[in-house]
């Protein structure tokens, strides 16, 4: 994909939560190589647009296209999944040790890993 073409679009995307709707938006595009700003007021949906982006949260109508492909649970959402990453405000960790975490999120990925000789986190007695 050359540099300028578009990577992710959205239409007429929306997300309702007891029945209300609380994000609403009618188009957007993001070209490979762009870098893009999501600034606004608190309670003005940024959040939830990433984490609908993410595949976190369900949209309620709309459709989210990355590379000219349509994500939908069915058809390419775990592929999606797996090309994408998000980095919450609030550390989201497990109790457990450093290696334990970022393991978990290879294993939800699909990825494999290696100890280096650390017993996958765990001491040894």
């Amino acid at each position: 994909m050359s540099k300028g073409s578009s990577i992710l679009k959205v239409r007429d995307l929306q997300v309702r939560k007891a029945g209300v709707l609380i994000l609403d938006i009618p188009a957007l595009q993001i070209e490979e190589g762009e870098l893009l700003s999501l600034i606004g007021p608190n309670g003005a949906g940024k959040s939830t647009l990433l984490q609908t982006l993410a595949s976190l949260t369900k949209l309620s109508s709309g459709e989210i296209i990355f590379k000219g492909r349509t994500v939908t649970a069915d058809h390419g959402g775990f592929a999606y999944r797996r090309r994408l990453s998000m980095v919450f405000q609030d550390p989201l960790l497990f109790d457990t040790t450093v290696f334990e975490n970022v393991a978990s999120g290879l294993r939800i990925r699909g990825g494999h890993f290696r100890g280096r000789g650390l017993d996958h986190g765990r001491r040894q007695h």
